[in-house]
């Protein structure tokens, strides 16, 4: 097996994996010439329906405001109500939020190219080791062997970086912390270490590739946080109470809470009001 059914395999048993363009420029695009089209169509229902106010005709007079006299306008007449369904129809495919016909009331279909392009472009973007794995894989010989050719080859390239985003979210928090060991720590442990363990993928052994488990990884580096973060106002407690002078307990606590507002904004993924208020507690 290889190319895309390759390609899919790996994916699919890894979900971090599945990474794919939002064609975000091309969304908007769509999205702007469809706002251009409904506003065209909004200036000719605007003049159509002057020409009836003004018409000499008392029945197109009306229509303004008797709805039933102008849906049920014949010939030359349903000029507007004819416009009405070209604009109605465009809208829905631009905005609407429709029920859908199904056992629950409280499901809703989205089908609209503005409520679409909403959720593909709040969609998480993939961590860098994920993209950079990927990228690996398709260039080594033994697992993706460069099988993307002509356009397809710069789907996942350097240029679209930005453009990509993941179907599936890695478990626990993505800090910096978290990234730098990930990123640097991980790749050097399994560089001197991790490559005399066994960690193949049962789907791609033949690659060579090695994965380590996202859940123990996670365990692990939530119980450092939480021995640091439970060191950090001991060692304070200790070191003001042997202290000695006022200008050096000062100074102290100044360095403590520094090192503690690091440690949040190193270690977390707290908000900025969140730390000022951690340090203000």
């Amino acid at each position: 097996m290889d190319g895309y059914p390759r390609l899919a395999r790996l994916m699919g048993s890894n979900p971090a994996l599945a990474i794919f363009r939002r064609y975000g420029s091309l969304n908007a695009q769509n999205i702007l010439y469809m706002q251009a089209e409904i506003n065209e169509l909004e200036k000719e229902l605007q003049d159509i329906a002057r020409e009836d106010r003004l018409s000499e005709h008392a029945e197109r007079q009306r229509y303004s405001r008797e709805w039933w006299r102008l849906a049920r306008a014949q010939g030359a007449d349903s000029l507007q109500w004819k416009k009405c369904l070209e604009v109605r129809a465009k809208l829905n495919e631009y905005s609407c939020v429709s029920p859908r016909n199904a056992e629950t009331r409280l499901t809703l279909r989205l089908d609209s190219a503005l409520l679409n392009a909403k959720e593909v472009f709040s969609m998480t973007a993939p961590i860098e080791q994920d993209i950079r794995f990927l990228r690996t894989w398709l260039s080594r010989p033994e697992s993706g062997d460069n099988f993307l050719r002509g356009g397809e080859a710069s789907l996942w390239g350097i240029d679209n970086t930005s453009d990509l985003v993941a179907l599936s979210k890695r478990p626990g928090e993505h800090d910096v912390f978290t990234n730098w060991i990930a990123n640097s720590v991980l790749y050097l442990f399994h560089r001197y270490i991790g490559h005399w363990i066994d960690h193949k993928t049962p789907n791609d052994e033949e690659a060579g590739f090695t994965e380590y488990n996202d859940t123990k990884l996670m365990a692990a580096l939530t119980l450092l946080a939480t021995l640091l973060s439970s060191t950090i106002p001991v060692l304070s407690t200790v070191v003001l109470y042997f202290a000695r002078g006022m200008p050096l307990r000062l100074a102290m606590i100044a360095v403590f809470v520094t090192l503690f507002c690091s440690t949040l904004a190193i270690f977390t993924n707290a908000r900025r009001v969140e730390i000022f208020a951690a340090t203000a507690a």
